[in-house]
């Protein structure tokens, strides 16, 4: 960036700590095993000592504030794109409460990926702390006031109902569908609606019972001295008188149904933010199941319901390499000035029943869990040197894993794929993650070394995402860094993304390492890289996965 020198008196500036000072967290999530995995410093730009208590998508729902905005599950889970092998963005805005004290919007942005099923498997993102809130500040969006005002009107009661063991139930409730009805009415047909089923709903409401609407598709109801056993009954006469006669409109008539979340007070809950969180939390399990107008919690109803469809067991990956169904498939890595292509990405992939390809996401957690991933990573080496040898024009990298890196067998294996052809290895580029640095510096320059021996190229994948210091990059023996695609595909939107992406690049060239920039979607981002001196481009503007058209060599089995 003009004017920015990448060395001060100090030394160079660390990305870890200048993704801190801008309230930028990375993190992982393994939807189908629940792991929510979190760069080191996000502890830090939360606000927590650690975040050893948020290492689920489960548990980070219970840090959520209820009814300030679409959440990172609904975000995902609720998406209608299809993943065509390159992964669909995702972006949101709502707020957290990490401490009692202590409420911060956040924009979450990233991409997930689906697994065999087409259902999201695996999601990379970033989560970004809002300038004010990241000083303590606190977050008033839409609805917030109504929202915190029921809170402390139904305080009493909840406190109560844990003393004299009067349950009060809380009703969190929306409209079934009621983006439909914008798109179809437009806003003032579907406000109408809206105003009329509040009106329906008040009908049948108790006077002692609170009431709220607190965003625009999500309403609050506490219903005082009501047990468990009534609350079902309570749903069902707010539904029927919503649902029982069809509203007027411009276009027609229209039927309009409910979706209730229910919690009890003292049961599921001890405070009136946890309890609307619980309710909120059972809305979210009515809407997944297709015609459950009404959720009550239950802590082991949700955990089981809360698993998406299709959650992955055992992965045989010895069937799998014996069978020869491990393949790969190619992403072009284009050149930022000529968009020639100068390299490509092998993905792992398998290959299904009848054809079908199932992508990495809905795999690689389960092969992790096996132990057997070096097993995988050799046979896509394998497989590449096979396509190198065949093809003397291409050039390809390939993901190692720590776990196949600190494995005595990789050198050795590694060396003799590229001895049968003296052309290969310095055609070959190996992409070893952040985290190997971390895991074991002293290790992990070894082997490195020992590669780059060898003749091939190394590349640091997901660079940006905070787990390797400056000073790791700067000692290890690498040609490439490819920068965390969470960063890049929000440039257009985000000054702070413009700073630190353009800071990455400064330093790689301030060390001679070339860069290539992830999740390049579009012309504008493609053409304010290239501007700002990146050597690479990769994503769908530029190239999308694809299989090989040619059959590879039919490789031994493994056992």
């Amino acid at each position: 960036m003009p004017g920015f020198s990448p060395q001060r008196d100090n030394g160079p500036p660390d990305p870890r700590g200048i993704l801190t000072s801008i309230g930028v967290a990375v993190y992982d999530w393994d939807i189908r095993g629940d792991r929510l995995s979190w760069a080191p410093n996000a502890a830090e730009v939360i606000g927590l000592k650690d975040l050893a208590a948020l290492g689920s998508g489960r548990a980070y729902a219970n840090v959520l504030e209820p009814g300030s905005g679409t959440t990172r599950s609904d975000a995902i889970l609720g998406s209608q794109a299809r993943d065509e092998g390159s992964g669909v963005p995702y972006s949101t805005r709502y707020a957290i409460r990490p401490t009692p004290d202590r409420l911060i919007l956040v924009e979450d942005t990233g991409r997930w990926y689906a697994g065999a099923d087409g259902q999201p498997a695996i999601a990379h993102g970033m989560l970004r702390i809002s300038p004010g809130d990241a000083a303590g500040q606190t977050h008033e969006g839409p609805g917030q006031r109504e929202r915190t005002a029921f809170l402390r009107q139904i305080a009493s009661e909840v406190a109560e109902a844990g003393r004299s063991k009067r349950p009060l139930t809380l009703f969190a409730i929306a409209i079934e569908n009621l983006q439909s009805l914008n798109d179809e009415l437009g806003f003032d047909g579907a406000d109408r609606v809206v105003g009329e089923v509040l009106s329906r709903m008040r009908v049948v409401m108790r006077r002692r019972d609170g009431f709220t609407r607190y965003s625009g598709n999500r309403f609050a109801l506490a219903l005082r001295a009501c047990p468990p056993e009534q609350a079902g009954i309570a749903a069902e006469r707010l539904s029927q008188a919503v649902a029982s006669i069809p509203i007027e409109t411009g276009s027609g008539p229209v039927t309009v149904r409910l979706l209730i979340g229910a919690a009890t007070a003292p049961d599921h809950a001890l405070d009136p933010a946890g309890l609307l969180r619980r309710a909120e939390q059972s809305l979210a399990v009515a809407k997944r199941r297709n015609g459950a107008g009404f959720v009550h919690y239950d802590p082991e109803i949700f955990r089981a319901t809360e698993r998406p469809v299709g959650s992955q067991g055992a992965v045989d990956v010895i069937g799998l390499l014996n069978a020869r169904r491990i393949v790969f498939a190619r992403q072009p890595v284009v050149e930022a000035a000529s968009r020639k292509v100068a390299f490509s990405e092998a993905l792992l992939r398998v290959s299904g029943e009848g054809g079908r390809i199932v992508s990495a996401a809905d795999v690689v957690p389960a092969m992790e869990r096996s132990g057997l991933v070096p097993l995988v990573d050799m046979r896509i080496l394998e497989l590449a040197t096979e396509q190198l040898a065949l093809h003397p024009e291409e050039r390809l990298s390939i993901n190692v894993s720590p776990l196949t890196l600190e494995s005595p067998d990789w050198l050795a294996t590694l060396a003799a794929h590229l001895g049968r052809r003296s052309d290969i290895a310095s055609r070959l580029i190996v992409e070893v993650t952040e985290t190997l640095a971390i895991r074991d510096p002293e290790m992990a320059r070894r082997k490195l070394d020992a590669m780059k021996a060898l003749g091939v190229s190394i590349a640091i994948d997901d660079f940006g995402a905070g787990h390797t210091s400056f000073r790791h990059l700067r000692n290890f023996p690498v040609d490439i860094v490819k920068l965390d695609g969470a960063f890049i595909q929000n440039l257009a939107r985000s000054t702070n993304d413009r700073f630190f992406v353009q800071t990455l690049i400064d330093l790689a060239h301030h060390l001679g390492l070339s860069t290539v920039a992830e999740w390049v979607e579009d012309e504008e981002t493609a053409q304010l890289l290239t501007r700002w001196g990146v050597d690479f481009l990769q994503g769908d503007c530029c190239g999308t996965p694809r299989l090989l058209e040619e059959p590879l060599h039919k490789a031994a089995k493994v056992a």
